[in-house]
Order: C-alpha cells, then sequence, then structure tokens
C-alpha cells in the first residue's frame, strides 16, 4: 500500500464517527478551513503561545495541563493527518492527530475537566460542531479545495518566510479605493462611543451588514501594508455586547454562539504587522519614540489628540517581528499604554521585561479602563510630557 493510502485509511479509521459528518472529503477540507482560525482557537481556550513561526505554534498542552510550557506542538502547514503533538503525555494518541482530535482534546478538558482515560470527554460531533462554528460554515456547504490550491497555499508561506512583505501580496490585491466602494463608512458603532467622523473616515472604519460574510456585524478595521499600498488583512470588533451567559458578543436575539470581541481575517498573521505604522513611521523616526497600545481605538483617540506616533499590536504581547520594525524605524524609547485591567498590567509587565534592556521605558498611569476612555486634554497632559521627554533623551 501507498503511504498516500495509509495516509488516508488512517484518516478514514479516525474521522468516520457520525452518520451526520460522513463525508471524508469534506472533514479533511474542515480541517484545513480551521488552521486559517487557529488564533481564535487558542484565544477561545485560552492558550498561551510562547514560541510561533510559520510552521509551528508551541504552547503548554491544553489537554492535559502540565508545567511545561512548550509540552505541545501544533503544524499550521502539516497535512490533515497530522496537526499536533504533545511531547510530555501523547495526548494526541488518545484524542487523534489531526485538528478534530486537537479539538476533542481541548473540548474534553474545558467542558468536562477530563484529566485521563475514562473520564467523560467531547465526542467526535462535538469537535466538529466547534470547527463548523469557528469558521462560520455549514457541513453540506464545505467545498474541498484542489490539490494545487493547497499547495500554493503551502508555497505561499514559504515565500513569507524566505521574502517578506512584498512577495506576500494577498492573491487579490485589496486596495484602498476598492474597499471603500464598498464598505458603508464610518461605523455608527464608533460614532456613538464618541470618536469623530473625521478620524474613523481617516482610517477607513466601517460596518458590515452583509450576511454570510465573516465579518457581518461587525466594524471593520482594515491593516495596510508599510507603505499603504495595499491591504494585509481586517479586523472586526462585534457591535454587540457581551453576552451574561456565555461571555461572548453575538446579537442578543440569537442563541448563544462563539463570537468573539475581535475577529480577524482569515489568513492574517497579526505578529507580523503593527497596526498605524504606515501613518506612524514618520514620527516614530524623527522622534525615536514610540508609543504601543492595545487596539485600533487607542490609536485613533491618541491621533485626535495631536499624537501621531503610536502603534498597536493586536493584543497583549510585543514579539520580535514588531520589535525589527520599531528597531529599523530608530525607536529608542518606548511608551507603554495597555488598558487598565489585569492583562493590560500583565502585558506591560511583560513588555517591560523584555525590552527594558533596549529601551528607554515610559508607563504613564492611567485612571480610565483604557487611553479611548479618556478626554483629549487628558491625554495631551498626561501623555505630550513624557513623549518630550524621551524624544530629549533620544537626541
Amino acid at each position: 500500500m501507498s503511504m498516500t493510502k495509509m495516509k488516508n485509511s488512517k484518516v478514514t479509521k479516525k474521522m468516520s464517527h457520525s452518520d451526520d459528518y460522513n463525508d471524508q472529503a469534506k472533514l479533511e477540507q474542515l480541517c484545513w478551513d480551521a488552521v486559517e482560525f487557529i488564533d481564535n482557537i487558542y484565544e477561545y481556550f485560552n492558550i498561551d503561545i510562547k514560541y510561533r513561526n510559520d510552521q509551528l505554534i508551541k504552547s503548554a498542552c491544553p489537554v492535559h495541563g502540565g508545567d511545561n510550557p512548550v509540552a505541545c506542538n501544533f503544524y499550521p502547514a502539516g497535512d490533515h493527518v497530522v496537526h499536533w503533538k504533545c511531547r510530555t503525555h501523547n495526548c494526541e494518541d488518545h484524542f487523534g492527530k489531526t485538528m478534530i482530535g486537537f479539538i476533542k482534546g481541548c473540548l474534553s478538558r474545558a467542558r468536562y475537566d477530563w484529566e485521563k482515560d475514562g473520564d467523560r470527554e467531547a465526542t467526535f460531533k462535538e469537535a466538529v460542531d466547534f470547527l463548523l462554528e469557528i469558521t462560520g460554515q455549514k457541513f453540506g456547504d464545505i467545498k474541498q479545495k484542489s490539490n494545487t490550491v493547497l499547495e500554493m497555499k503551502q508555497f505561499n508561506t514559504m515565500v513569507w518566510t524566505m521574502f517578506g512583505e512584498e512577495e506576500d501580496k494577498p492573491e487579490t490585491i485589496i486596495t484602498r479605493d476598492f474597499y471603500r466602494s464598498k464598505t458603508e463608512i464610518p461605523a455608527q458603532y464608533y460614532l456613538d462611543r464618541g470618536y469623530s467622523a473625521e478620524i474613523l473616515d481617516k482610517y477607513d472604519v466601517g460596518f458590515c451588514s452583509t450576511r454570510g460574510k465573516q465579518m457581518h456585524n461587525r466594524c471593520i478595521v482594515p491593516i495596510y501594508s508599510h507603505n499603504m499600498d495595499y491591504i494585509v488583512g481586517f479586523s472586526g470588533r462585534s457591535v454587540f455586547d457581551q453576552c451574561p451567559k456565555c461571555k461572548f458578543y453575538h446579537d442578543p436575539e440569537e442563541r448563544c454562539k462563539f463570537f468573539p470581541k475581535w475577529r480577524h481575517s482569515k489568513g492574517f498573521q497579526k505578529e507580523k504587522w503593527l497596526y498605524n505604522y504606515w501613518y506612524a513611521k514618520e514620527h516614530i523616526s524623527k522622534t525615536g519614540v514610540a508609543i504601543i497600545v492595545e487596539s485600533p481605538g487607542n490609536v485613533w483617540r491618541l491621533e485626535e489628540a495631536g499624537i501621531h506616533n503610536s502603534v498597536a499590536i493586536f493584543g497583549t504581547a510585543l514579539n520580535q517581528s514588531q520589535k525589527d520594525l520599531l528597531d529599523g524605524l530608530g525607536a529608542m524609547s518606548l511608551i507603554i499604554l495597555m488598558d487598565n485591567d489585569e492583562a493590560g498590567e500583565n502585558a506591560a509587565s511583560k513588555i517591560i521585561d523584555t525590552c527594558s534592556n533596549q529601551y528607554r521605558i515610559y508607563k504613564p498611569v492611567i485612571n480610565t479602563n483604557d487611553i479611548g476612555e479618556m478626554n483629549l486634554n487628558d491625554i495631551r497632559s498626561l501623555i505630550l510630557p513624557q513623549v518630550l521627554e524621551a524624544k530629549e533623551y533620544y537626541k
């Protein structure tokens, strides 16, 4: 038997557990599609990534736990047979080595406190249902991509790794003009939260009202290439409040479901980019000062206050690729403005610990939940003196 047939027979044995989901080709394609949402999956299960590149993600095992912070290897570019491995307890041997097995293990731990063989665990159907929910698909509508498409996807990943931004333009180039012609700008949600129409127009913040789209019922925040030539990805913010039952941000008229506050577009590698880099780079280069914030809204508020050298890190970690971008602009000082909550404080501490030997660090104390809630005069009074001090140090 050929290696290909052996692989396919293994997958069939592992995956054919449900009369409802018995189309092998669709199951394999679902595993591929789910890789595009790996950030959402890790966020859902609160998995802390310790190392990442295009071929490998390392974290503690989300199934058995343990004290090894890099016990679990996940392979984004792996085939549909092997997507993960637990290097301390071999959890994949129990739940299966596919993406579906990975989700079975994660759900078993999260929903049923699974610890050992014999404990209650998530079913195959639960795992598939979860992947359909997170990818926004119905099983019958899954369309298998050709081998050529899958090979091209792997090739694009390799090109990114070798050459960087210019060779990794999306298959379909989305320019600013094209995006603006298709989007409702400015987003009413952010107007209601006190942001000016001018700032939302400058940053092309729109709203998606089209059902069936990945960003339906979300404000759309485009992320541009470093020279603003084209869009490299989108972030979408739910327009709904947090559900008191499931803690997600779905339409209150609908049943509870996975609908995170923020969602990134498929394939967007947030760790490689800094939001607002395209506007802020000139000001960072001139002053040697970069202001680090968590979210686009913080950038907009600082811009409204006349402070133009802020960048957002799409979360709570400043990684090496992002530091390389700042170093390329000659940044010497960082002003850390994480949100004023436990997660923000922990993030600020990590950034300070990892960056204090390379940059001069400033951490202003804010009295609101985040910089976006401050009025413009208070922002200027708090931030401008520290920008000027850091700028003088740079000189």
